[in-house]
C-alpha cells in the first residue's frame, strides 16, 4: 500500500512494531495496492502503471451508495481489470477478461471498491512487463462515500476492520491521526478532522479494530 507521509504513518509503524516478519520467498503473484485519490473538485483521475507476468496490482476506491464508479483500461491486450465489491478479495461484480475494457455502474453499497489489474495469456506466462493506463471517475452524492450525513462522517463501519486497513481508512475520510499509545495488547489511536470538528478513537486488538468511537474531545483534537 502507499506510504502515507503524515496521517496515520506514526500509528502503522507502531502497530507493525509488534509484528513478526515472515522470511518465506514472497509469492510469484505478489501484491501491489494504491489507494485511488481524486482531487478535490474533480470527479476522475487518471493513473499510469505496470505489472509484470503472474503480478496483479490493486486500485482501492472509496465510493458510497447511489455513486456512479466509472473504470476504464488501456493496455496491450493481454491486461484486464476487476471490480471487487467491498470486503470481496476474489468474487468480481465486473470481469475485463470477459466484459471488455470499461466499467461504469451505480453502486448499491458504500465502502471501499477495489479494482485488480492484471495479465493473461502469453503476457502473464513469460513474465512479460506491460504498462497500461487506468481511468477512475466517481460522481454524484458528494460525500456519500464515507455515510457523510450533516456535516459528519459515519464511523460504524470501521468495527471488525483490519487496523492498519482502517487507519487508511480514516486518512480517506479526512482524519489526521493526532496521538497513540497502548495497554497491555490494546492500541488506542485518536483522530480529528476539522471540518466537521469529530474527535474519534479507535480501539484496536488482535489486527483488528474493537471499536470506533466519537470522544468528542481530546486534548490533541483542535
Amino acid at each position: 500500500m502507499t506510504s502515507r507521509g503524515s496521517s496515520g504513518s506514526r500509528l502503522k509503524s507502531f502497530l507493525l512494531a509488534g509484528i513478526i516478519v515472515s522470511m518465506a520467498a514472497a509469492p510469484a503473484a505478489a501484491q501491489q495496492s494504491q489507494t485511488v485519490a481524486i482531487a478535490r473538485g474533480k470527479t476522475q483521475t487518471t493513473m499510469l502503471g505496470a505489472i509484470k507476468g503472474k503480478a496483479y496490482r490493486d486500485y482501492l476506491i472509496a465510493a458510497g451508495a447511489g455513486q456512479m464508479l466509472s473504470v476504464r483500461l488501456t493496455g496491450n491486450g493481454s491486461t484486464y481489470f476487476n471490480v471487487l465489491p467491498p470486503g470481496s478479495n476474489d468474487v468480481a461484480i465486473f470481469n475485463g477478461s470477459m466484459d471488455g475494457n470499461s466499467f461504469e455502474r451505480r453502486l448499491e453499497r458504500s465502502g471501499r471498491y477495489t479494482v485488480r489489474v492484471y495479465q493473461m495469456g502469453a503476457a502473464e506466462d513469460s513474465g512479460r512487463n506491460s504498462i497500461f493506463t487506468l481511468k477512475v471517475g466517481v460522481t454524484g452524492g458528494s460525500g456519500a462515500a464515507n455515510g457523510n450525513a450533516g456535516g459528519k462522517v459515519n464511523i460504524a463501519d470501521l468495527s471488525g476492520m483490519n487496523s492498519i486497513r482502517a487507519i487508511d481508512v480514516m486518512a480517506e475520510r479526512g482524519f489526521r491521526d493526532v496521538d497513540s499509545f497502548s495497554s497491555g495488547n490494546t492500541q488506542y489511536g485518536i483522530f480529528w478532522r476539522p471540518t466537521s470538528r469529530q474527535c474519534v478513537q479507535l480501539t484496536m486488538a488482535a489486527g483488528r479494530v474493537a471499536a470506533a468511537n466519537d470522544i468528542g474531545t481530546h486534548p490533541k483534537c483542535r
